[in-house]
């Protein structure tokens, strides 16, 4: 196992102990040898598209084995701590399978390596899917998909949706491993946040956040008689989009759980509405090829067949597990010495969240 550190590395990911990518790579190396047999290459490890997540060290690189070369992505649990307390890469490595099965298109074939001495920690090894990447923050008024047309934007709209509805046709008891302790359902998903946020903040937990949770508690739906597999992070950077449109790869697993059908939809919808707030816009739908709120919300209760209940209260349950997660980056950065402008000085809550809370 190699240990050699470089305080000047950037990666996709933040950790509070950086990884030295020249020994990685040549540990890596060493890796495919042992696994694929015969003479390797490996180009140089390079940070993947910081729009497809932050929650582990994602490094992208050729390898050239026999004299086949095919391009790969290896995530890596960040080292010293992360976004989440546990990275169960065996856990992601099932998903991904089993969604793939469904016509979901995950990477494949995706490789699970647990031994922790080959770079000082588990690891995952699948195909890069190029493609386009939008930025959560801004691709309603720059990039790829804002230039693309009204055309690229619709496959691209449409192909999100029918995601959405594919996993709902997931057999639950098939990902018996997402269950959280408490089991599936909001319930136990809601307890899991609040332990999360706690521990990630050192059970500093903002006072706004504190008010957040009791709000969702007071107001907790009813349980639904049907859970589904759930992305749980269901957003236009977990995906990768063809030129036309077309979605061709379903990223970031880390945070999938057993919960309703609405947790992810609304996920995606808050994100939305989260991102216009960011850049000071009141439109709906937020491209011209996208449907506005009220017709996805319609179109998808026609997919699935019954109606999407209690939508608001789910939407700023998505809020509130997003601040969770942008208060432990903010930790993790400050901890790490990395002061990026933007996230450690973004809100927890969007504007609208608040207010709802507190009307």
């Amino acid at each position: 196992m190699r240990t050699g550190l470089c305080n000047s590395v950037s990666m996709a990911g933040i950790s509070l102990v950086p990884r030295d990518l020249t020994e990685t790579r040549e540990s890596l190396r060493e890796w495919f040898a042992h696994r694929f047999g015969g003479e390797v290459t490996l180009s140089e490890l390079r940070p993947a598209n910081r729009a497809s997540g932050w929650s582990s060290e994602t490094l992208v690189f050729s390898a050239e084995v026999n004299g086949a070369i095919s391009e790969y992505v290896v995530r890596i649990p960040p080292k010293g701590g992360g976004i989440f307390r546990e990275y169960d890469l065996g856990a992601q490595t099932l998903t991904q399978e089993l969604l793939r099965e469904y016509g979901i298109p995950t990477p494949s074939p995706i490789i699970y390596e647990p031994d922790r001495d080959w770079i000082g920690s588990k690891f995952l090894v699948m195909p890069r899917i190029v493609g386009h990447t939008p930025s959560d923050t801004s691709y309603a008024t720059r990039g790829w998909l804002h230039d693309a047309g009204p055309e690229v934007q619709r496959r691209a709209h449409d192909g999100f949706v029918d995601t959405l509805v594919k996993l709902q046709q997931v057999p639950v008891e098939q990902a018996s491993w997402l269950a959280r302790p408490a089991g599936g359902g909001l319930s136990a998903e809601g307890a899991w946040w609040d332990d999360y946020v706690r521990g990630g903040s050192d059970n500093a937990v903002p006072d706004l956040l504190t008010e957040a949770f009791d709000w969702l508690r007071k107001r907790l739906p009813d349980e639904p008689d049907r859970l589904s597999i759930c992305w749980g992070d269901a957003r236009m950077s977990n995906a990768i989009f063809d030129d036309d449109g077309n979605l061709i790869g379903a990223l970031d697993w880390e945070q999938a759980c057993i919960c309703p059908a609405e947790a992810d939809i609304a996920w995606w919808l808050a994100t939305r509405r989260q991102m216009l707030e960011v850049n000071g816009l009141d439109i709906d739908p937020e491209l011209p090829g996208f449907d506005s709120r009220t017709a996805v919300v319609g179109r998808i209760e026609e997919l699935i067949g019954r109606k999407l209940e209690n939508l608001d209260w789910y939407e700023i349950f998505a809020m509130v597990r997003m601040g969770c997660c942008i208060l432990r980056t903010q930790v993790l950065l400050r901890a790490s010495g990395q002061g990026d402008p933007f996230l450690t000085r973004a809100p927890i809550l969007p504007r609208w969240t608040v207010e709802a809370i507190r009307a």
